[in-house]
């Protein structure tokens, strides 16, 4: 049976970075006899994240594991508070383990998994010298995930912590008027849709007759992009089940800017 890695970082793929946190992993599982390599499979969930963006990390997270093999291992790296006394962290669910730091990378996680079981990795526990204060994900993540690939009891480099100790960033919700509900944009993706917060759930419950306004215009809702002229602005709920803010063959991100525009939901009247 494969063993999965799954890693999301904001290393980059220009440097050496990610190919040293996988090599560091193997190395550690050929400290401990493991030499059926072809058993363990690395996936590459993204490393291009920009610098330091724990929340679209903590998004692109959320929306992803769900999709992996039970057993998956996340090692997730966006790491500004690297060196510093900021907790490290394995998370445990019914199917997936979770590694990295605790600066709120893992928020959606916690509200998705109400079972999760919070572990604080006892660094002297796992650093051994000569070990770096800057790069954690192969001196401290890697060799934790290591471990848990052969087995090894949480107990040994790890004591379990309450769920209210752990940082939190603040997903807001869509906020109420008097008309409908005023949206945030949680997330742009690389052909510059904006992402809302409003899922389309909460959309039929204002009713099935609404219209998005963006920077007061009312913009039409499709369900393709292809049903929109090239250049023109729409509003669909994509594949996480969000309603996105697109551009037909463009980018609503350049040609709306982000995060000044607003973006209302509004009930028809009848």
């Amino acid at each position: 049976m494969y063993k999965t890695v799954a890693l999301l970082t904001d290393f980059g793929s220009k440097d050496h970075y990610v190919g040293v946190v996988k090599g560091r992993i193997l190395q550690e599982l050929e400290k401990k006899g493991w030499s059926n390599f072809a058993d363990l499979q690395f996936i590459d969930l993204c490393h291009e994240i920009p610098p330091q963006d724990i929340k679209k990390a903590a998004f692109m997270l959320f929306f992803s594991y769900q999709y992996f093999p039970q057993g998956t291992i996340f090692l997730c790296i966006v790491d500004p508070g690297v060196g510093t006394e900021r907790k490290a962290l394995v998370l445990k669910t019914d199917k997936y383990f979770f590694v990295g730091p605790d600066n709120g990378i893992f928020s959606l996680i916690y509200q998705k998994e109400p079972k999760l079981i919070p572990y604080e990795i006892e660094v002297n526990k796992v650093l051994r010298p000569p070990y770096s204060q800057t790069f954690h994900g192969r001196d401290l993540f890697a060799p934790v995930v290591s471990w848990l690939l052969t087995g090894e009891s949480l107990e040994h480099f790890s004591r379990r912590i309450s769920l209210e100790s752990l940082i939190k960033l603040e997903f807001k919700p869509p906020e109420k008027t008097e008309k409908g509900l005023k949206l945030s944009v949680w997330y742009v993706d690389r052909f510059g849709n904006l992402i809302t917060n409003l899922h389309q759930d909460l959309a039929r419950q204002v009713g099935k007759a609404f219209k998005i306004l963006v920077g007061g215009r009312e913009i039409p809702m499709v369900k393709t992009y292809a049903e929109a002229k090239k250049g023109e602005i729409v509003g669909l709920f994509g594949s996480e089940g969000l309603l996105e803010i697109a551009v037909n063959q463009g980018s609503a991100e350049e040609v709306l800017g982000m995060p000044e525009i607003e973006i209302i939901l509004e009930k028809k009247e009848s």
